[in-house]
């Protein structure tokens, strides 16, 4: 399991602001918590959807449109 740190330095490889990636990382834990499915394959319950989505974003997954 990668530590939240490493995956906002990742996650700021594909997003040109750390704001842009906050406002990006609620939009998508919102839409997980509403019944959206992740882009990742994970084990249900292992992971908060907050962490899903800084995984999604930070493999460049998921992104405004």
């Amino acid at each position: 399991m990668e530590p939240t740190v490493e995956l906002v330095h990742k996650a700021l490889e594909h997003i040109e602001s750390k704001y842009a990636m906050v406002k990006m990382a609620a939009i998508r834990t919102h839409a997980l918590y509403r019944g959206d499915k992740p882009l990742i394959s994970v084990k249900p319950n292992m992971h908060k959807n907050t962490v899903i989505a800084l995984k999604e974003l930070s493999q460049g997954l998921w992104s405004i449109k």
